[in-house]
């Protein structure tokens, strides 16, 4: 009786470790199979190479400071404009989201007008995206004005006069405007 019982645990054991098995092996093939298939799609060169909507921003990002990476960090376009990486099923998400509706517009959609992309895009972005890279704000201000400046952003997050967008505009696509040309 007892030797029999014994049989059907390990049995039942044996099953369920194989059936385990199989499905981490599958998500585990799935999850590689995901990130090769979107690298490609992942990358800024794609985004402003291979899209001739983006060309403008790509080319604005470039001479940014998080594009040029004059401090030794690049920061690529999904890095502002997606979920972080490590938030993979959002990510993921997000990305299949913005690509079909890019493609849908740029096969379907009206004349694309930089102006009121740019608008739409500078609305959405949240402090929540330049805080998962600069996470200390008040480690080494500039001076006191940007101290000043940190903390209330800090006390009143996504504020429309506090909102790190509001003083640094230019960070992500730097924008030629008067001053340049002086």
């Amino acid at each position: 009786m007892i030797d029999m019982l014994a049989r059907k645990i390990f049995k039942f054991i044996k099953v369920h470790i194989i059936a385990f098995s199989l499905g981490f092996g599958f998500a585990v093939l799935t999850f590689v199979g995901v990130n090769a298939a979107t690298a490609p799609f992942s990358t800024s060169d794609y985004c402003g190479r291979q899209c001739h909507e983006m060309r403008t921003s790509y080319d604005t990002w470039e001479i940014s400071e998080h594009g040029a990476g004059k401090i030794g960090v690049r920061v690529e376009c999904i890095d502002c404009h997606l979920p972080p990486k490590e938030k993979f099923f959002s990510h993921l998400a997000v990305k299949a989201y913005y690509g079909a509706r890019d493609v849908y517009k740029h096969y379907f959609g009206d004349e694309y007008d930089l102006e009121k992309f740019q608008k739409k895009v500078f609305e959405s972005m949240r402090d929540q995206t330049c805080l998962y890279c600069h996470d200390n704000l008040l480690a080494n201000p500039s001076g006191p004005a940007a101290k000043i400046a940190h903390v209330a952003s800090l006390a009143g997050p996504d504020l429309p006069e506090t909102r790190c967008l509001a003083c640094h505009e230019q960070t992500g696509h730097h924008r030629k405007d008067k001053a340049d040309d002086d």
